[in-house]
């Protein structure tokens, strides 16, 4: 995000400068060498950052544009969530709370391996692991940026849990704001996708209208990336964000709406760290954040956005006058 990326860069100015007030630093050459050629970094950087938000900006919808607007907010960091129970082994039925120490924070988690977003589920209460879990969380106040993720996994003995088929009524409607539950099919890799790549995305459960199957588990979904970033210097992080379209069966076409965010591990710090210690180290503004990859066998859910007829009956009574 940009703000995170920012506050730690003045910082490490602001120690420069100060360290550069002694007559040994002001005069090494190499040290303002250095400086000339980061600061040019920095400035590709930004104009990438413009660049890249720009041309996102026109593919993403509201909810993405909300998101990456509030991100973008200069202030003061939120305190991370911070969790009840430690990584580890758990067992079934274990309650873990979040906390922020920020004043007014919302918290918004994942359990499934996605990057929590403000689009996330908002935390309103104790979390019961009952499978292994992926805990992601971050916090959100408001005049202040993002805190940064908070990470804890659980294992837990035993089978997953399972996704059971979608029963409609006996008329066939899918109705809208029904859930669905999907998978990733392959993997996605934010080293080289691009923005309106098609991501191979499957249904991961029967619907069915009694015993028979209307739409079978695997069906393709079409989806595409809306956010397609990889790894940078100066500890960037590389980040893919995708949206669900539709799912068509037997002709008819079901509209969707949803999408999720895989974002990697931030170094932007660490960089600065380097640099500031270690004036005059190039390979300190080359670290790169962690790319990221969506992999097989990713779960989440989207949402009907329109009451849709499955069964020939259904059409009739719906289109009936």
């Amino acid at each position: 995000m940009k703000s995170a990326f920012l506050l730690p860069v003045l910082c490490g100015v602001l120690l420069v400068s100060v360290l550069g007030s002694t007559p040994a630093i002001a005069q090494d050459d190499a040290s303002a060498q250095f400086n000339h050629q980061f600061n040019e970094q920095v400035t590709r950087s930004n104009e990438e950052d413009r660049q890249r938000a720009e041309d996102n900006e026109r593919q993403v919808d509201a909810e993405w544009a909300r998101e990456d607007q509030a991100a973008s907010s200069i202030g003061p960091i939120t305190s991370p969530p911070k969790v009840s129970v430690k990584t580890g082994k758990v067992q079934p039925g274990t309650k873990v709370s979040l906390t922020c120490s920020t004043s007014s924070a919302v918290i918004y988690y994942t359990t499934t391996g996605w990057s929590p977003t403000i689009s996330s589920r908002r935390y309103t209460g104790p979390i019961t692991i009952y499978a292994t879990t992926h805990l992601q969380a971050i916090a959100a106040a408001p005049g202040m940026s993002y805190s940064a993720r908070t990470n804890a996994n659980y294992t837990v003995n035993g089978p997953a849990v399972p996704v059971f088929p979608l029963i409609l009524a006996s008329d066939g409607v899918l109705h809208a704001k029904t859930r669905l539950h999907l998978a990733t099919g392959s993997t996605t890799s934010s080293k080289n996708a691009k923005v309106g790549d098609k991501i191979n995305i499957l249904l991961d459960q029967d619907v069915k209208v009694g015993d028979a199957v209307v739409i079978p588990k695997g069906t393709p979904v079409d989806a595409a990336i809306t956010i397609a970033d990889h790894s940078a210097t100066i500890g960037r992080p590389g980040d893919i964000a995708f949206e669900v379209h539709s799912l068509t069966v037997n002709g008819t076409t079901i509209t969707l709406r949803g999408g999720e965010r895989l974002n990697g591990v931030d170094h932007t710090i660490r960089a600065v760290f380097m640099w500031v210690s270690l004036v005059g180290s190039i390979p300190a503004v080359m670290i790169h954040g962690g790319d990221v990859e969506i992999t097989p066998g990713m779960k989440f859910t989207v949402a009907v956005t329109a009451d849709t007829p499955l069964l020939p009956s259904a059409h009739v009574a719906m289109n009936r006058p």
